[in-house]
This record gives structure tokens, C-alpha cells and sequence, in this order.
């Protein structure tokens, strides 16, 4: 089977997306498939340059304009980009996005089912609406977009149930879908073994530093700690963005210098992970979150907001932060410097992570989707 992979992310951009898709293309080519990976790096040199010109014109007419170009921008650029490659023949399209999706499979003139991954932490317009502030009326003119583009494709792969609740108002009646959770495949005994081992409290969190990703939650329960007399902790905060220099002036502030370290993004956050005590996930909404998959993976015990797709995660009373305040959520994260109640939140994460989040079952899963796809065309 020859598969082509698209995206409108590159490759070096930090994000889980682009970590599920390089493994994606790891996994199919172990089970004997042809595969190749386009993305918006790949734009026609000359279409590149025409986009950055209407950038240019549409970009000082507000947040609506700039979602308007964006939204054109990727999916022309997809849509030539692929089209350079139709005389290769591929036998399925397994989009990352809607928009490369959509303008793969009418660049190869429909005749190529396309897949895709629901990799949106609620639907694609209401991520929109979130980065552009917008009226309604061009709201409503984006969930048309997004029909028409979902129209295209009849075969979804769903990362949580929570996300194709959130999406299902976009979708034609008729598809056909499947729920594979995020997975990864981490060989991790060396790092477990090398697990901190001191009297001092080790506490990761792994996620770009943004207002979603909400780590300033994290650095305000270690002020919280550090006022109630505990002391015997460190924060690492793993990943960069946009907001690190404001923590960073936080984190000074609050005179917490000895207690949170910015360790910057990292090829395999996983193995700082492996070190800690106890990793914490503040996300304001995640769908399935690999940074919580890949703590699970290497057995660090989890807490976690009950957002989006995270309650699916976790094992009932086993991990999540119910908390409503500062005070209440810190009285929680506090119980957890005992050893004896991670070591019970440990063995009940591993227990529900082996059957929830096992890499071979997953790739086989996703296979046989393949296939009945194939056979439906």
C-alpha cells in the first residue's frame, strides 16, 4: 500500500502532531507500506511567493482577514503541492488536518480515499475563533468551510471520544470512524532505573509555554507549597513558547528560583520525565495529549486537569484534579509527596495504560482500518 501523508505543520514546528505523523510514517513503513510525507514546506516556490504577497495586503485588516488568508493559504498550497505529486500512485491519503485532506483528495481528482486524524482539541472552527477573535457571521462562514472540507473525506480516525463529540455538528452523516487513543513506543528501563532518587520532590510538566498549556497554574501551586512550609520540591517545565520570558519574570518574582527550572524544548522530553517524582498536566483543554501518554509510558505517576479529552486518560479516582481553586488544588498536588500514594496512583495508570494506550494493538488497528477502507472504495 502506498500512503500519502499530509499536513500543514513542518516538520521542526512543536507540536504533537508532528511527532504522531513522523511515527505514523515509522510504523507503516515496519509493516511494508510505501509512504510519503508532504507538507506546506513543499509549496511550489512560485505559489509561496504569490502567498507571501497577500499576506502582506490582507494581514492589516484584522483577526478575521488573517484567518480568511490562512485558511486559503493552506489549502491552495496544499492543493498545488499535491497536485505535483499525481502521477504517483497512492492508494489512501492519511491527513493530519482538514485542509490538507481536503485539497489532497481533489488535487488527485477524488480518486484516492482520505483519512483523517482528529488531532483538534474541540472542533477546527472553534480553534479558529480562539486565535482570530471573529463576529458570528464570519464564524458561521467558517463552519461552512469546514463542511465542505469534512464533506471530502468519509474516514476519521478519532484520538478520543470526547473529540468527536465536539466535532460532530462539522461531519457528514455518513462516515466512517474509528477511536485509536495516541500511543507511544518508548523502550525506558534504563530511564526508570536512573529515576531521582533524593529526598527532594522532582515534578515535570512537558508543553509549549502558552496560556493554554497553563503552566503558570503549575508555578502558582509551588508559590501555594512554598507559603504552607514545603519546601523539598522542584518544578522542571519542559518545552518552550511564547509566554516563557513572562514565567520566567513570574518565577523571580514569587522568589521561586531554586524551586522551578525552565529546561527548554527537548528532542525526547520523555527522559526528564522518567526522572521525576510526579508529572503534573495544567492544560486548559487537551484532546489526548502525548506528553501525559508518554509519563504513563514511563511509569511516572500522572495529575491532570479533567479537561477535553484527559478524564478518558486516566482511571476513575486515579489521577485527576478536581480541585476549583488555588487552595483546593494545591491541598491535592500536596497529598502526592508521599511516596505511598504515588506508588498506588503508579500501579493503577499502568495498570489502565496497558490496555488503553499499547502501541503494537494500536498500529495493527489502524491497519485494518486501512484495509476496509480500501475495500469500500
Amino acid at each position: 500500500m502506498n500512503v500519502l501523508i499530509t499536513t500543514v505543520l513542518v516538520n521542526h514546528s512543536p507540536s504533537g502532531v508532528v511527532m504522531y505523523y513522523n511515527r505514523l510514517a515509522e510504523d507503516l513503513q515496519k509493516q511494508g507500506m510505501t509512504v510519503r510525507i508532504l507538507d506546506a514546506s513543499d509549496t511550489p516556490f512560485t505559489w509561496r511567493k504569490c502567498m507571501g504577497l497577500l499576506k502582506r495586503l490582507m494581514h492589516p485588516f484584522g483577526p478575521a482577514s488573517r484567518a480568511l488568508f490562512e485558511e486559503f493559504a493552506y489549502f491552495t498550497s496544499m492543493y498545488w503541492t499535491v497536485r505535483g505529486h499525481r502521477n504517483e500512485k497512492f492508494d489512501l491519503i492519511h491527513a493530519q488536518d482538514a485542509k490538507s485532506g481536503g485539497a489532497a483528495f481533489l488535487a488527485l481528482n477524488k480518486r484516492v480515499p482520505a483519512v483523517l486524524s482528529c488531532h483538534f482539541n474541540d472542533s477546527p472552527v472553534s480553534e479558529l475563533v480562539s486565535r482570530f477573535p471573529m463576529n458570528s457571521w464570519f464564524e458561521r462562514r467558517f463552519s461552512t468551510w469546514y463542511r465542505y472540507l469534512f464533506s471530502h473525506i468519509k474516514n476519521y480516525v478519532f484520538t478520543s471520544g470526547y473529540g468527536y463529540q465536539k466535532s460532530q455538528h462539522l461531519l457528514p452523516d455518513d462516515i466512517k470512524k474509528i477511536t485509536i487513543y495516541n500511543t507511544v513506543n518508548i523502550d525506558n528501563a534504563a530511564d526508570i532505573v536512573s529515576r531521582n532518587q533524593d529526598s527532594q520532590l522532582i515534578i515535570s510538566n512537558v508543553g509549549y509555554i502558552d496560556e493554554r498549556k497553563n503552566q503558570k497554574l503549575l508555578i502558582q501551586i509551588g508559590h501555594k507549597l512554598r507559603e504552607r512550609g514545603i519546601n523539598n520540591f522542584i518544578i522542571w517545565l519542559i518545552g518552550d513558547g511564547p509566554k516563557r520570558v513572562e514565567y520566567e519574570a513570574l518565577v523571580e518574582h514569587l522568589g521561586l528560583g531554586e524551586q522551578i527550572k525552565f529546561c527548554g524544548r527537548q528532542t525526547d522530553s520523555w527522559r526528564l520525565v522518567a526522572q521525576s517524582d510526579l508529572y503534573i498536566h495544567t492544560a486548559l483543554n487537551d484532546n489526548c495529549p502525548y506528553a501525559i501518554i508518554e509519563a504513563l509510558a514511563v511509569q511516572t505517576p500522572v495529575l491532570a486537569l479533567p479537561v477535553g479529552g484527559v478524564p478518558e486518560m486516566l482511571p476513575a479516582n486515579f489521577g485527576l484534579l478536581n480541585g476549583n481553586n488555588l487552595n483546593t488544588l494545591t491541598d491535592e498536588v500536596a497529598i502526592y509527596f508521599d511516596a505511598s500514594f504515588r506508588r498506588e496512583l503508579k500501579r493503577a495508570q499502568a495498570d489502565f495504560a496497558d490496555q488503553h494506550f499499547n502501541h503494537p494493538k494500536s498500529v495493527t488497528e489502524l491497519v485494518s482500518f486501512y484495509h476496509q477502507i480500501q475495500q469500500a472504495a
